[in-house]
């Protein structure tokens, strides 16, 4: 029997179904393993699971009838990994193929074997939260790494994989400029990994995170009271859009208004000074104008929301602020002035009452020394 010859895959297994061989013949060295043309290509162990460090499934063993032995998928020489199962099992099946595999290739079949076994070790990342204002958007979840590191993965329904926060020890990531299109819905893969690991070419271990879509979840920020004014029995309240981390090819940043459009709505909630009881008008526009009691003054604060979601309607309330039509001193500063007022009232008409009666009494107190002096000249 020859060895193997590459344009026969029957001769790359050897031999080793062949009948009984005459008296006094030698059988030559086992064949070393090589590449058959039927050994079928290899594949992806999921292939909805992006190729991203995993192994290929081995091809059973050339030769081996029904494929009895079980080669863990390595991604090792297909040939290497047939030989070294087709070597263990002539050791308890005599008369089966006798293949001898390299010691270095079965060496490196090993270390990846322990590469692999090692990120099954590595803890995942829980509690994933997405936080996102004005279409600013925090990616956050725990626990704080140790002997590892993350890197995060963005996968959109229509758009690439990209990465952010590659091997980083934190615990939160900024995700906001891979987001940009806003309308398509998101989730994140935190890949748990180690340094010396990166090159390993199986999966390490990940969490996903919930579905996030910044149109409808991101919370709608603070608008911004650029002007008020209370004239008769007419409230006027002017405010700007807040603004978006997204950017004009000019250079100015988007506002929210320019995303949502007719979807965003504005609400002014009002009421009188001093008073529980809240009234609230709609607009579109970026100025409210609203009829309040002549002479009464009143407190406002400005809201945006979105009547169209589910949820995170209603987003965050601006600043609170009052206006001061008829307002006394005393409303408008309060009791600390007026007692501060009144400690120097009084100070002014004590002064006032004793200063004189201090410099009367000095006058006269000057003028009976000097008739004393007068008299003890005269008397001299």
């Amino acid at each position: 029997m020859s060895r193997c010859a590459l344009t026969s895959s029957s001769a790359c297994a050897g031999d080793a179904a062949a009948g009984p061989e005459p008296a006094g013949h030698v059988r030559p060295p086992a064949p070393l393993p090589c590449r058959s043309s039927k050994i079928p290509p290899r594949r992806l162990l999921n292939p909805a699971v992006p190729q991203r460090f995993r192994f290929a499934p081995s091809p059973r063993p050339a030769g081996r009838p029904g494929g009895e032995a079980s080669v863990p998928p390595l991604l090792c020489p297909a040939p290497y990994i047939a030989a070294a199962a087709a070597s263990r099992s002539s050791l308890t099946a005599p008369g089966m193929l006798h293949a001898a595999a390299s010691p270095r290739a079965l060496l490196l079949c090993a270390l990846l074997w322990h590469l692999a076994a090692g990120y099954e070790k590595l803890p995942t990342a829980v509690n994933i939260t997405w936080s996102s204002i004005n279409f600013k958007t925090i990616l956050q979840w725990q626990p704080k790494p140790s002997g590892y590191l993350y890197t995060v993965e963005i996968h959109g329904q229509t758009s690439d994989v990209k990465r952010k926060c590659i091997l980083t020890s934190e615990t939160e990531c900024d995700v906001t400029d891979v987001l940009r299109n806003v309308k398509e819905t998101y989730t994140a893969h935190i890949l748990s990994v180690k340094p010396a690991e990166m090159d390993n070419f199986e999966e390490p271990p990940f969490a996903v995170s919930e579905k996030f879509t910044p149109y409808s979840q991101t919370v709608i920020g603070k608008p911004e009271i650029k002007d008020y004014s209370q004239k008769g029995s007419k409230l006027n309240v002017m405010f700007k859009d807040p603004l978006t981390p997204y950017m004009f090819p000019n250079g100015s940043f988007l506002s929210i208004q320019d995303i949502f459009q007719h979807d965003l709505e504005y609400k002014l909630y009002y009421w009188k000074d001093q008073s529980s009881g809240k009234k609230d008008v709609t607009t579109k526009s970026h100025n409210f104008e609203v009829s309040v009691d002549n002479g009464k003054n009143y407190c406002f604060c400005v809201q945006g929301i979105i009547p169209s979601r589910r949820e995170n309607r209603n987003g965050q309330e601006s600043m609170v602020l009052c206006t001061s039509v008829g307002r006394n001193i005393l409303d408008e500063y309060g009791t600390e002035v007026f007692i501060i007022l009144a400690v120097i009232a009084v100070a002014v008409i004590t002064l006032a009452i004793v200063l004189p009666v201090v410099l009367c009494k000095r006058k006269k107190a000057k003028k009976a020394r000097a008739v004393r002096e007068k008299e003890l000249l005269n008397g001299v």
